[in-house]
Order: structure tokens, then sequence, then C-alpha cells
């Protein structure tokens, strides 16, 4: 033990010269005193003395530092493997009841000599030694990340992981363990590394999202173990239909076939498809061999309407570029032809409009009031004096003939992505003809992606410009001839990927409608069943700021019509978040309710809980991983019978021992309260003996 002070040492010196000082001047001419003996009032000064030293010497801050010896057992981590694939072999019944009693005693057996800490694993890290086989994952990373942060520095003797090896979630835990220095790891080697006969539905590769009327593709792929020689039929249904079905072959002891077919999207909504694999005699398990997948089938897919003046080559070439898009309907026809308002269409494309022809210009004026997005292609045939009156953003003033102008890459535009390869190409296409105006008025909210270039000078003319006008989006494509620059593309990169770039990008984002609800709920389709269903939500005032002072509930219902109690979201940032939980396989819908501004606003939608099977598409023990887990850190492998020995071979390793550290304490001497104490003893006897003594 040291004490230290705030203060140079020999400041003590002088609370020792004060307390003598004062008790000296206090005592040296008390009359009252004079008849009391000489030996009683030394005792008082000196009561006084220590008192007054006391008192200066917390002045200087005096702090005490005190070495204690820290005696740490070490520590034993057991984690035991909680996942389903435990008990999909020929020592399952053993494995969940001798084995676990088994367990239970070696726990304790080793508590008697170390602090034993104990862990679950799977789909998540868990405190205990609950063991049930329920998890439908195995992450061994996970455990290991959670010792290294729990365990860090600590006297960490040893790990015990019971396991069968088979990992399919995380990353190798080889890799993991190197952060977890001289420990040896100790394992317990789980479940049967034989081959058994089954067949396993291994994986269903899909689109999440399909369009009705569409095909899209399905790949199944199905692995045989010990089935050489025999046939299984593969089959997809739907609602009870069957819809494919194929029988396989297994030409090999250890077979995997892919099987990759098209499937026609018939229904919209949320489908739900079931995957079968033909059930044969001596399997190890059934379980993994059928599977479901959803797909949403959406029936919205955007109609893109063309409508010319007459008949041009541009027509043709932007129209078989948008058809390279599945999500793109796309009709053409003359204007004299179309009789309709273009309500139903998420853009149009005017070729060449509008016109002198008044019955012409009414059409395109209703679909320029019903806020259609629409893409000009200005050229020869257009009326320019009609065109400035629809003031959309882009007025041609004093158009007099053409001019051939090549195209420039607006690089500050930001609108949407240009691909380099797209940026490359363009300054290479061939001549526009574009209309030769006096002057170009442009609106300030307009974007010009392409600029006009003539000769080698660029000008600040528009070629390619955007503007937003009322909630409603207008393209202006100032010349003709575009489709020249298809050609050019193939000719220069033996495709029109470039060419069909620029067009589809064009359309999509001319033709995307922004969502201007002012409640949202966002929310996954598809959850796994050892997932948590989380819904994100959004409210918006009429200026479109986020706001979250209302209260949002929200009610989940089954397939079955039970309605779940009402959950509340919380509060998170300026918007809302709720974790609803984990759910049943099954499908569920939802609608979430607000009540704001007087107003009571609703968002429904739907999710599905999917099984997980991946426990059961790998069966086979890994006992190979679980002997270079060991054997890297200093440990053995054990098998679950041999538990008593593993506890020998743990009390054996002369590394697993007690370790001595020196911990040193600081405290501030005025915190004690013995101190306090003593002053106030000292001064309390002092008054005592002068009263008693006649001097008061």
């Amino acid at each position: 033990m040291t004490i230290e002070f705030s203060y140079p040492t020999w400041y003590v010196l002088i609370c020792i010269l004060l307390g003598l000082l004062y008790s000296f001047v206090f005592y040296r001419k008390e009359k009252l005193l004079n008849e009391v003996k000489r030996v009683v009032v030394y005792t008082m000064a000196f009561f006084r003395f220590i008192s007054v030293f006391i008192l200066t010497l917390l002045l200087l801050e005096p702090l005490i530092e005190i070495e204690n010896q820290i005696i740490e057992k070490p520590v034993l981590v057991i984690a035991h493997d909680n996942s389903e694939s435990l008990l999909v072999n020929k020592d399952s019944s053993f494995i969940s009841s001798d084995y676990l009693i088994s367990l239970s005693s070696f726990k304790e057996k080793l508590e008697e000599k170390y602090e034993v800490k104990t862990f679950t694993f799977g789909d998540e890290v868990k405190s205990g030694l609950e063991v049930d086989f329920t998890d439908k994952q195995t992450g061994v990373s996970d455990f290991l990340e959670e010792l290294y942060t729990r365990y860090y520095g600590r006297n960490l003797g040893a790990v015990i992981l019971a396991s069968d090896g088979i990992v399919n979630k995380g990353s190798s835990p080889i890799y993991e363990i190197k952060k977890i220095k001289h420990t040896p790891f100790f394992t317990v080697a789980l479940g049967d590394t034989l081959e058994r006969k089954d067949l396993i539905l291994n994986n269903i590769v899909h689109n999440r999202l399909a369009y009705k009327g569409n095909d899209f593709p399905v790949e199944i792929i199905v692995k045989g173990n010990q089935f050489e020689g025999s046939k299984a039929k593969v089959s997809i249904t739907k609602d009870g239909i069957e819809l494919f079905s194929e029988k396989v072959f297994f030409e090999t002891s250890s077979d995997v076939i892919t099987l990759s077919l098209l499937l026609e999207a018939k229904s919209s909504g949320k489908q739900r498809y079931v995957v079968n694999v033909e059930e044969l005699a001596g399997e190890l398990t059934y379980v993994n061999n059928k599977r479901e997948f959803y797909i949403d089938i959406l029936d919205n897919k955007q109609e893109i309407l063309i409508l010319a003046k007459a008949p041009h080559p541009d027509i043709a070439a932007m129209q078989l570029a948008l058809e390279k898009n599945v999500n793109y309907e796309v009709n053409s026809t003359l204007i004299a032809d179309y009789e309709g308002e273009g309500k139903n269409h998420s853009l149009v494309i005017f070729h060449q409009l509008p016109t002198g022809n008044k019955q012409h210009n009414t059409v395109i004026e209703k679909i320029i009031k019903n806020g259609v997005p629409s893409l000009f292609v200005l050229g020869s045939g257009t009326s320019y004096t009609h065109f400035n009156n629809y003031n959309l953003g882009v007025k041609l003033i004093g158009v007099n003939g053409v001019n051939n102008v090549t195209a420039s890459v607006n690089t500050s535009f930001s609108q949407f992505t240009v691909s380099e390869s797209l940026k490359e190409s363009i300054p290479k296409f061939p001549p526009f003809k574009t209309p030769f105006a006096g002057n170009y008025k442009v609106a300030n909210s307009s974007t010009v992606l392409l600029y006009q270039k003539i000769g080698v000078t660029v000008t600040d003319y528009p070629l390619l410009v955007f503007n937003e006008k009322n909630d409603s989006k207008y393209g202006f494509i100032i010349g003709e001839g575009i489709w020249r620059w298809k050609l050019n593309d193939y000719s220069n990169n033996k495709s029109h990927d470039n060419f069909n770039d620029l067009v589809s990008k064009m359309v999509q984002y001319l033709a995307l409608k922004e969502d201007k609800s002012k409640f949202r709920v966002y929310c996954e389709n598809t959850f796994l069943e050892n997932q948590s269903v989380v819904f994100e939500s959004e409210l918006y005032n009429d200026s479109y700021e986020l706001v979250n002072e209302e209260d949002v509930v929200i009610e989940i219902t089954n397939q079955s019509g039970e309605v779940y109690p009402a959950k509340s979201f919380s509060r998170s940032g300026n918007a809302y978040r709720l974790d609803a939980g984990i759910f049943e396989v099954g499908e569920y819908s939802y609608n979430a309710i607000v009540t704001f501004g007087g107003e009571k606003l609703e968002q429904p939608g739907e999710f599905t809980v999917s099984e997980l099977k991946t426990e059961y598409t790998n069966v086979v023990a890994d006992h190979g991983l679980l002997y270079n887990i060991a054997s890297n850190t200093g440990g053995e492998m054990f098998y679950p019978n041999e538990l008593d020995s593993l506890a020998e071979a743990i009390f054996n390793k002369e590394e697993i021992v007690d370790i001595s550290f020196i911990e040193k304490d600081v405290s501030d001497v005025i915190n004690w309260k013995w101190i306090f104490a003593l002053i106030m003893v000292l001064l309390s006897l002092e008054w005592f003996m002068r009263k008693r003594n006649g001097a008061y």
C-alpha cells in the first residue's frame, strides 16, 4: 500500500506545524486549566493537534494505492449445436435422451474445478444448455464471434464444441477460430458420416416477380444418394393441379440432376407452387422431398403507346428496343386512327406531332390534359407553333429548315444513370436531323441529357431534354433519325445493347409513377420461418414532410382468417418501425391504420412465411471439420459416448490453470468514512474533557 498526494510531499510538514501551532496557541494561556493536571492538558492538546493535522492533510488530496492479488479460475465454455440435423441419423434416439443426461453430468463434473459457461447455437446464439434440436440453421461462426466478444482477455481455459459439423449459415469456422488464440477446442462429433439412401430436393431457383401472361423460368436441383439405377418423378403443382412432371434417372450413387423449365403466369397476385420429388422406399427421411416457393404475379405491365403522323423507321427502332423489356407492352398507330385519350397508358410517344390538323391536335391536348407522361420526337413534320403553345418546358423559336448535328453527353445529368459504354458510343453515333431554330427556350426546371454538337463545337442547344410539369414528366428528342443510331451501334459493337439501353432508360424514367400517398408501409414479400417479420412505415403531411406524432397500428390475419391482436409501431427517427416477431409457415395479410388530420388512412398488404429446410439438404456429418478445429487449436475430438474421457483430458491439460494477477485500486482518502468518524471522536473527547475540567 502506498500513499500519494496531489501536492508536494513536504506540504505534510506544514500540516504538522499547523496542528502544533494551533494546539500550542489554544492551550498556552488557558487560565481555566491552571489547576488541571498537566497530563490531562497535554492529552487535550494532542487531540486538538491530531484533528487539525488530519483536516489540513485532507486538503492535500491524499490517494491510497492498494495492490490486491486476484486469483481467476479458468472459464470453460460448453457450446452445443441445437439444429434439426442432429436428429436425422441412426443415433437420434440416443442423442435426444441418454446423451443429454450424460452431457448434464459432464457439465457438473467440470463445475467442480472450473467456472463453466454454456451456450447453444443454430439460428442464433443463446446462453444456457437447453437443447431441443429445433433450430433451422447452423451458424458456428456466430457463436465464435460471441465467444470472442465475451471472453477476450479472460482466462478462457477451453471450449467444448458439440456439433455434427454441418454449417449452413455464416462463414467458415476455420477462419473465425483464428481470432481466439491460445485456447484449445475440444469437439464432440455428433451425427452420422455415412451417406445414407435419400432423395433430396436440394434447391429451387426462381424469380421473385413475374408478369401475368408471361412465362417465368424455374430451376430444380435434385440429389440422389445411394439410388443409382433408380427413377423418381419430379412434379410441380399449384392449387392441387399438376403443372409439370418429369421422371429423372440417377446414374451414380451421388447424382445431382438439374431440371430447367418455364411456367406460365396465369393468375395475378401471390402464387404458391409446390415442388415434390417422388418418395422411394428406404429413404432416410421424406421431409426433404417437398418444398414450396412463392412468386408475385403482377398484372400491371406498363403500356406504351406510339402515335405517329406517318410511318417512319424511327418508330420501328424504338418499338423493337422497348419490346426487349418484358415489362412493356408497346403499341404503335397513326394518330389519324386513334380515338382514345391515353388514360390507360403509362407513356405516349408522339412522333413528329403536333401537326396543323386540328383533329389530331385535339387528341394530343386531351392526352396532355389527362396528365399522361409523354415523349415528343420532333422533326420536319412537326408544327412548332402548336408545340410551343403546349408550354411543356421547351420551345423552338423561328424554325427554318434542318441542321445535321451529333450528340454530346451532359456529364452533370443525374435523373438516371448512363453507362460508360453508352457515354462512349453516343459521340460516335451518326448525325441527327434537327430543326434549325433561331432560338431555344428551355424551362429552368428542365434537364438536358444530350446537347447538339455542330462540327467540333458543343453548343448549349438541347438535343434530348426532360421536364416535369404538374406531376407529369415530359421528354423531347429534338430531331429525327434515331434509327441510324441503332444500326451504328450494331456496326460498332455487334449488338443493339447501347441503343436499347438509351431508349429503355428514357421510357423508364418518364413512365415511372412516384408514390404520392401520405401513408406508406414497407414489408418484405417473403420471410423464412426463423426470421422476424419487420414493418417500416412513413407518414407525410400536406407538404410531404415526414411526421410521426400519430400512433400507427397494424392488424395481421392468417390464411385461416384468424386475426392477431393489433400491434403498435414504435417511432424510429421521423418514421415508424415494428418488429412483429416470428410467425408460423403460411400466408398472411395485414392492414396498417393511422388517423391523421381527422382522416383515417389505411395501407393493406400481404406477406408469406416460408418453410426452411436447410438442415435437411445435407444430413451427412462433417467430422473432418471438427477434427481440424480441435487439432489446429491444441484440443482433441471425442464422440458422444466418450464424455468421461473428454473430462479426463481436460483435467489433465496442464495449460488450463488458475491465473494470478495484481489489481491496483486507488481511492481518495477523503471518501473514507472512518476518517470523519475519527475526527468527530477526537473533537468530542477533547470537548468532554474540557467541560469536565471546567474549561467551558
